[in-house]
Formats: structure tokens, sequence, C-alpha cells
């Protein structure tokens, strides 16, 4: 059986706005420390607070992917030193980012 579509969000309203509506998540872990330093597991733990429409966040250093979860749960990032810019990317096309020195 064939479905009919929903109307759009607002006449005359792209997708993709519709879909970037909202706000961008929020990277709570690291904290807005700057400098992190690695201890003996070498691993970061990272986490985003993001609207109760976001499925996914996916995880970034530059334009590495680093992995993905749900908001609440955390992800664990094997780093090594060095300067990163990290960007957290929900499953709507939302993002925030952080420029973190890893030691």
């Amino acid at each position: 059986m064939p479905r009919k579509l929903p109307p759009p969000f607002l006449p005359g309203t792209a997708a993709e706005f519709v879909a970037r509506s909202g706000n961008v998540p929020r990277i709570t872990s690291p904290s807005s420390e700057r400098e992190i330093l690695l201890t003996s597991a070498n691993t970061i733990p990272l986490q985003a607070k993001a609207d109760a429409d976001v499925r996914e966040i996916y995880w970034f250093a530059g334009k590495t992917f680093i992995g993905k979860g749900p908001p609440q749960e955390v992800v664990s990032w094997k780093a090594s030193a060095g300067q990163y810019e990290l960007i957290a990317l929900d499953d709507h096309g939302r993002s925030a980012s952080s420029a973190i020195t890893v030691q």
C-alpha cells in the first residue's frame, strides 16, 4: 500500500533546513580544558549532550573518524599526543567543535 508523504514542516521550507533546526551538540567530555594529559590507558572519554531527537553522535579528530554512539553513552578515544580539533556531529548534521592538545 503506498504511503502518503507528510506535509512539510512549514510551507516552502526545505527538508535540509528542517533537519538542521534545533540545538547543536554540546561537548561535555572532555570538559572545557584545552590540554589533556593521557593516563596509562591512553584513552579519552568523549560525550556530548544533544536534543531529544538525536540518536547518534559521530566523533572526529579533525577529519579522522573516532567512533559513534548515543548521546547518553561515552565513546572512548585511544588518542596519541598532538593538537586536534575535536568534532561532535549529530545525525541531523549539527556539529560542535573544540580545539584540544593531548600530552
